[in-house]
């Protein structure tokens, strides 16, 4: 705490990050702790609807006073507020300037078409204006609190009602989970609630809804780009692997109607996969009607410009965020001309084909590839160029999203370490920019702050923590992928107990 003082951080900044870190380590700590209680209890929850829409509404309260009392960190708060400025001045169909860095992705600004016309209409735009800060906030709360529906939503099937509870308590609760919204404001935060919801539909089979989600997710922000290509992936093999079942099926002599059932049951996947990708293309083409002014209406040109070229396009190796390049003190560096771009995307597409084949070929079940999916946001969050304070936002909610199918208690444990090095990276650098509240003196073109010096300290010890769970987290994928074995929580009472429970060997 002493290096942020000295660097800009003043007392009240110093009050804000141990605040973050304590209420982190308070839910990490309560987590096992609920979950060891309730794991095997089926007993029902009375007033079910009551309870849920509590838990909710705390989270919405927490939520409403961090937006409030915290701005966020300016360029990217300043990105949805220019938005604002251009409905105003010119309306809809001018935005896009052929720069996808300073624009909001397609999904996000239909989101804030809506917020931004509210705005407009009652005058609150003015970057000093609280109001105008509750409406750029307003639509990360809700996108916040619809994450942790999500969870909710598949804690439930595949754990129970009550743990679901819990889940979705430590989502709207722990500032893993609203750092990235109320106090950093980042698009990211639209990406990691579309995400949970693909993961979802791909549990439950329903393809086209997946690919639907996912292709929101990826036109959400640069972060969504990176996960689209695993659900792209799992689609395709699933498609394939319906396809050689249907035609065993016939060679075998089926009957009319066992195909028929075949077509929408198991295998529903040739229909459902071609009609989600073609159904998603055309919903982002309508959606983009408007704003495709600046590419001649041209929507080849538009995907390349916000799905391809950030793939292949680095102005750094890291920005103060949570990755490899980070612990090698690259942050804020410019890859050289002779940076392998491309091959670095294709090397990458490589892999996550190989991880998501490797699972087929061991007939492991969609729980086992929600994990992967996850595992594969993290790993592009790691050690893709390009990493920022909230590249990790999504991955993050994905593991816990994993853990709610695989049941791993591994899987928390990577969550934990990981969660708490983004919330210290992450409220730090806001501290130190000077970012950590309202003030006011801050222009719609302040520059980037940039963690150097003495205060590179924090985003390499950070970095150094997220890039060993990422390897814990690819020992775990490993083991649960071939093997099949789990370390799950078991049931029992008192802190201590849970506390023992959680560090246990035991293998399931």
């Amino acid at each position: 705490m002493e290096l942020l003082s000295a660097n800009g951080a003043t007392t009240s900044d110093i009050i804000v990050i141990v605040f973050l870190v304590l209420l982190t380590i308070g839910c990490i700590a309560a987590l096992p702790y609920f979950l060891c209680k309730n794991i095997d209890n089926d007993k029902p929850v009375v007033h079910k609807k009551t309870a849920l829409l509590i838990i909710l509404a705390v989270g919405l309260v927490i939520r409403l006073a961090f937006s409030l009392s915290i701005r966020g960190y300016r360029e990217d708060y300043n990105v949805i507020l220019s938005m604002f400025d251009d409905l105003s001045k010119y309306g809809v169909g001018k935005y896009y300037t052929g720069n996808f860095v300073h624009c909001l992705y397609p999904i996000a600004y239909v989101v804030y078409l809506l917020f931004g016309g509210i705005s407009n209409l009652t005058g609150l735009t003015t970057f000093s204006s609280l109001s105008a800060q509750f409406m750029v906030k307003l639509p990360l709360i809700i996108s916040d609190l619809l994450a942790a529906f999500a969870v909710y939503k598949i804690a439930k099937k595949y754990f129970n009602e009550r743990v679901a509870y819990v889940l979705c308590a430590f989502v709207c609760l722990c500032p893993i989970f609203f750092m990235g919204s109320v106090v950093w404001t980042t698009p990211a935060t639209f990406t990691a609630m579309f995400a949970c919801f693909a993961l979802y539909c791909l549990v439950k089979k329903n393809y086209a809804a997946m690919i639907g989600f996912a292709t929101a997710s990826a036109f959400s922000s640069k972060e969504g780009i990176y996960l689209f290509p695993v659900f792209a992936v799992f689609s395709v093999f699933h498609l394939v692997r319906a396809v050689f079942n249907l035609r065993a099926s016939k060679k075998s002599g089926a009957s009319s109607a066992d195909y028929k059932a075949l077509l929408k049951g198991e295998c529903n996947a040739v229909i459902s996969v071609p009609l989600g990708f073609v159904g998603s293309l055309l919903v982002v083409y309508l959606l983009g009607l408007t704003m495709f002014a600046s590419y001649s209406y041209n929507p080849f040109t538009f995907i390349n410009e916000f799905l391809l070229l950030p793939l292949v396009t680095f102005d750094f190796f890291t920005y103060n965020g949570l990755s490899i390049y980070a612990v090698f003190n690259l942050n804020g560096s410019v890859p050289n001309t002779r940076f392998p771009a491309i091959l670095f995307a294709v090397l990458f597409a490589l892999i996550i084909t190989a991880i998501v084949s490797v699972v087929y070929f061991t007939k492991r079940n969609r729980a086992t590839l929600v994990m992967l999916a996850a595992y594969s946001m993290f790993t592009l969050s790691v050690y893709y160029p390009g990493a920022t304070p909230v590249t990790l936002t999504a991955a993050l909610v994905l593991t816990l999203v994993a853990y709610a199918l695989v049941k791993d208690k591994r899987l928390l444990t990577i969550l934990f370490v990981a969660g708490l090095a983004y919330v210290i990276n992450t409220s730090s650098i806001l501290a130190c920019a000077g970012f950590l509240g309202n003030a006011e003196n801050f222009s719609i073109s302040a520059t980037t702050f940039f963690m150097d010096g003495n205060l590179a300290t924090v985003p390499i010890a950070c970095s150094a923590v997220t890039v060993l769970a990422h390897l814990y987290f690819t020992l775990t994928t490993v083991s649960i992928g071939t093997t099949g074995n789990k370390k799950m929580l078991r049931p029992c009472g008192g802190f201590g107990a849970s506390v023992k429970e959680f560090f246990a060997r035991k293998v399931d």
